[in-house]
């Protein structure tokens, strides 16, 4: 969803609220394909600081459904986030809390605020890399690839001594003699 930034920009002081919602996205995230949606509707509220200073304010609950780590099964995902930024909007600069930097960004262009994208910024930085279906997940079979979650496999899983590996080639080699 964008939002035209250039009524609010007209008057210092001036504040608008619009109700938006995440349509279903498709991101990558470190190689992992999610799909992502916002729960309910949230308020999005936009001030104008100041001659093209904008505070951009909302909460909102995405709903991410992601792949375990271990087995790949399909594992729903919620993550709430909080997001308050002040941007100059000419500069495409957004001001770091409790620091003298500043951060480019990538969700306003043209005087256009883009929801999703200041949504989606905002939550690649609480997002962890990994997640798990349950605790003790017992993964894949690196041998047959079943589900160890579902079910057993009869795949021989010992996993040898990585030093031993040149005694084992010598074998080898005597074995096709």
């Amino acid at each position: 969803m964008n939002i035209n930034l250039y009524d609010v920009l007209s008057v210092v002081g001036k504040e608008i609220s619009v109700q938006a919602q995440l349509e279903e996205l498709q991101e990558d995230f470190s190689g992992e394909r999610m799909v992502l949606y916002s729960k309910d509707p949230f308020s999005v509220t936009i001030k104008c600081l100041e001659k093209n200073v904008v505070a951009i304010e909302c909460d909102v609950t995405v709903v991410a459904k992601r792949s375990c780590s271990r087995c790949l099964e399909k594992v729903v995902c919620m993550y709430d986030l909080h997001i308050r930024r002040t941007v100059n909007v000419e500069k495409k600069e957004a001001y770091v809390e409790d620091a003298s930097e500043t951060d480019e960004v990538s969700y306003i262009e043209d005087c256009t605020l883009d929801i999703d994208r200041l949504v989606l910024d905002e939550l690649f930085t609480v997002i962890p890399m990994n997640v798990l279906c349950k605790e003790d997940c017992k993964g894949i079979c690196k041998v047959c690839g079943t589900n160890l979650n579902k079910s057993t496999c009869n795949c021989d899983q010992t996993v040898p001594d990585p030093r031993m590996a040149v005694f084992s080639d010598i074998f080898n080699q005597f074995k096709e003699v």
